[in-house]
């Protein structure tokens, strides 16, 4: 399964690149830079594109559109990195996450192999699970990779403990924990909490992250989510979050519309790295599926991101929004 699931991701590469080469006009050192990859693989990649039979009078399968939703969110809300990928259906059996599991895995390889990133922060959700699970075996003995938020303790596979050491097997790098929770219980149990020296030492190194991957988290108006579904919060949470017009989680803090952070107590609690903290960061959020919408738009507002990874529905519907 997981060849399949690695052929479908070269392929995707492949006609990226070929779209690239022979209807965009770029030159293979451009296009290299483009997919971050070398000079190397991008000829492989076109050869690998006329093999699929792919390049004829045009590119069969182009992601022409694609690269035009990454080009204008890169444009409009001031990205450094955008990629976007065909949206998967809803259908059962199906993994939903695959394709953004694939082009973050992509990412974060080809920043370990520029080896530009010495430490590596990470958040916590459902895709930067699946990003390691796309991640090929590598060796990078020297990397540092540190969650830069509280552990979601209820559900072992989205914790950024587990992501950190999933990825400590992937790299043979030096993975670190922050021993609390997401959120404490009042904003004087965290104030206790973050004055621990063990807190304060792994605090240290995740303000110093090169890189930081991160997910986002929607508030819908039914009054459910993934943090009510691990017990994060509760509805009376819930609901006060919504008064306060919440419309986006990201890394334990909730934002407004507008990208600012909302006037809700919940926010005084969360552990980890705070918004001021975050903003030196160089930040990419992988997130999709049209529940996220709202949500990313928010995220992108706040000027948190330099980077996303989304889908084509989000990317239209974005888009959409802000015309």
């Amino acid at each position: 399964m997981k060849n399949n699931q690695s052929s479908h991701g070269e392929k995707d590469l492949a006609l990226r690149a070929a779209w690239l080469s022979y209807v965009g006009g770029y030159t293979q050192a451009e296009i290299a830079d483009r997919l971050m990859v070398s000079r190397m693989k991008v000829h492989r990649l076109i050869a690998l594109a006329h093999d699929m039979g792919a390049v004829k009078v045009f590119i069969q399968g182009s992601p022409e559109d694609l690269l035009k939703l990454e080009d204008e969110l890169k444009q409009r809300m001031n990205l450094e990195v955008c990629s976007v990928v065909p949206a998967i259906p809803s259908e059962e059996g199906v993994n939903p996450f695959a394709n953004l599991g694939t082009a973050a895995a992509h990412y974060l390889k080809s920043r370990l192999d520029a080896k530009d990133v010495e430490v590596l922060g990470l958040g916590w959700g459902r895709s930067l699970s699946e990003m390691v699970n796309r991640l090929p075996q590598m060796d990078y003995p020297d990397l540092k990779m540190v969650p830069v938020l509280g552990s979601v303790v209820r559900k072992m596979a989205l914790n950024p403990y587990d992501v950190i050491h999933r990825l400590v097997d992937k790299t043979g790098g030096e993975g670190y924990l922050l021993p609390v929770p997401l959120f404490a219980d009042t904003a004087e149990h965290k104030r206790v909490l973050m004055e621990q020296r063990s807190v304060h030492d792994v605090i240290n190194i995740a303000v110093s992250a090169d890189l930081t991957m991160v997910g986002l988290g929607a508030v819908p108006s039914q009054g459910h989510s993934l943090l009510m579904e691990l017990g994060e919060i509760d509805a009376e949470d819930s609901r006060r979050l919504h008064e306060a017009g919440a419309e986006a989680e990201l890394l334990g803090q909730f934002l407004d519309a507008r990208g600012h952070q909302v006037d809700c107590e919940i926010n005084g609690r969360t552990l980890g790295l705070s918004l001021e903290q975050l903003r030196e960061h160089n930040i990419v959020a992988v997130a999709g599926g049209e529940e996220k919408v709202h949500a990313t738009l928010s995220v992108l507002r706040s000027g948190l991101l330099k980077g996303l990874i989304t889908d084509e529905i989000v990317a239209r519907q974005v888009l959409a929004l802000l015309d």
